[in-house]
């Protein structure tokens, strides 16, 4: 009885060693293909590093050029403001010329002198 003991011991002891010997070529494995895949995201991020990078300073300008364009169109919103203002008081001024008195009595003159003068 205890060589069956002895002999179920010894092969319970081997089949446990051949267990984590087969266990330490899985992590031996996984951690090569760990440091592998962690060595090319590596390679992968300098490239894209400088990627963004170059698309950072781009969205910059774009931001500095989108800017500087809105400014402009400001400035020249207002300067449309004024000028249709100056031309209401331009059209309001000759509107207010045009009614007034003098201004009908003198176009019938120069109506009525040309005809006068070529009678002469």
């Amino acid at each position: 009885m205890t060589t069956t003991n002895s002999e179920d011991h010894d092969l319970l002891i081997s089949e446990l060693f051949a267990e984590a010997h087969g266990l330490r070529m899985k992590y031996e494995e996984f951690s090569q293909y760990t440091e592998a895949k962690i060595a090319e995201f590596v390679l992968e991020r300098k490239p894209m590093a400088i990627q963004l990078e170059q698309l950072s300073r781009d969205l910059a300008i774009t931001n500095a050029q989108r800017a500087q364009i809105h400014a402009d169109l400001v400035k020249l919103t207002s300067q449309i403001d004024k000028l249709k203002a100056q031309r209401d008081n331009a059209r309001a001024r000759v509107q207010a010329l045009e009614s007034a008195r003098s201004h009908l009595l003198a176009r019938r003159l120069r109506r009525l002198v040309p005809s006068f003068l070529l009678g002469k």
